[in-house]
């Protein structure tokens, strides 16, 4: 068992340990060899300066997230993760400074809104109303829409797009009424945390809509030169990565590989975001590489944290091909994959200690 901060790592499992740390060392006694004990307690002044963050994740995003550079570095900061046990009251648990969560179900969302309101003192990241928001495809990217952002250095959109409820037969229709142009990129409404959620297909003509399963929502595809800008956003700070995305598109192309294997004008992909290599090394056109500019991203990132009412979020962005001041916003998660993100540690915890200025 290693023991990390005040929590333990066992098996690949974090648990709890107490709140002491033993340090043995041998000692020659007359003769005799024996074990001398250091034991140090934390003093009840440290113990009230301590920033107490309950999780309640999933044992896939706790292995991820916490990682042990961020759990050593934690506790050198004075914070402490605290496992949130789902099998008991959680207004018998802590006392905490800080809820950290990514649970889905009405049944979590009503407990952590009951304790909310027993105690407001406590931050929650983030309020289970304001996650709702980047759980649909439709209303994530309204926000977006409406900020119509706009300055010398670049303009924001969203692709041109249409959600479909209705059955695969009437896709058709809704798309020439819409005025969408091919190829459409089709991605499943609803993102609930699982793996089929977070699919993509693509379409390329008319024909191949029918055989799409609503409900979706329906993008028009911008050829970006192959790379996605990953804006992971921790509070008020902002940190861009590169990764690799969907190549641009050449119809003849697409046509000859449908056509040979059969799917009809039909592309699946799985989760592009996680397949998706690192671009911050590969040699890219700098025309392709060119991160957007940061005034930009302090624009945007400032007016969705107080739209969406969200801190912990990202944002995936793409440049169209060949206009380098055009950019869109594609997709919203909330609670991304931090740590696949270069110095999260530092930001995050910088991030939680703000959060209880008084400790």
């Amino acid at each position: 068992m290693k023991v990390i901060g005040d929590l333990a790592e066992v098996n690949g499992e974090i648990e709890e340990v107490e709140m002491e740390e033993v340090e043995v060392k041998r000692v020659e006694v007359g003769s005799e060899v024996e074990d001398e004990k250091w034991v140090f307690v934390e003093s009840d002044e440290e113990k009230e300066k301590r920033v107490v963050v309950g999780y309640a994740l999933t044992k896939k995003k706790v292995k991820s997230f916490l990682q042990p550079k961020l759990l050593t570095l934690a506790r050198n900061k004075g914070i402490l993760f605290v496992a949130i046990d789902q099998n008991r009251p959680l207004t018998e648990q802590g006392p905490f400074d800080v809820i950290l969560h990514k649970l889905t179900g009405k049944e979590w969302q009503q407990i952590l809104e009951v304790y909310q309101e027993k105690h407001p003192e406590v931050t929650v990241l983030d309020p289970p109303y304001a996650i709702q928001h980047v759980y649909n495809r439709q209303s994530m990217l309204q926000e977006v829409a409406a900020l119509n952002l706009s300055n010398s250095l670049g303009t924001v959109g969203v692709p041109k797009q249409l959600v479909v409820t209705k059955d695969p037969s009437s896709i058709p229709f809704e798309v020439e009424k819409a005025g969408l142009a091919f190829p459409i990129v089709a991605k499943p409404l609803v993102v609930d945390g699982t793996a089929k959620s977070h699919e993509l297909s693509l379409a390329y003509d008319q024909s191949s809509l029918s055989k799409l399963d609503p409900p979706l929502v329906l993008q028009e595809f911008v050829n970006h030169g192959g790379v996605v800008f990953k804006i992971y956003i921790v509070g008020e700070s902002i940190k861009v990565v590169r990764r690799f995305s969907l190549p641009d598109v050449n119809r003849y192309e697409l046509n000859r590989t449908g056509s040979r294997t059969g799917t009809e004008g039909v592309f699946r992909f799985p989760r592009v975001s996680c397949a998706a290599a690192n671009a911050d090394e590969a040699d890219l056109d700098p025309r392709v590489a060119e991160l957007p500019p940061n005034s930009l991203l302090e624009s945007l990132s400032k007016e969705l944290r107080r739209r969406l009412g969200l801190r912990l979020f990202n944002i995936d962005m793409i440049r169209e091909h060949g206009n380098r001041d055009q950019f869109y916003v594609i997709d919203i998660n909330y609670f991304p994959g931090y740590g696949k993100m270069p110095g999260y540690e530092h930001i995050f915890t910088d991030f939680l200690l703000s959060l209880v200025p008084n400790k």
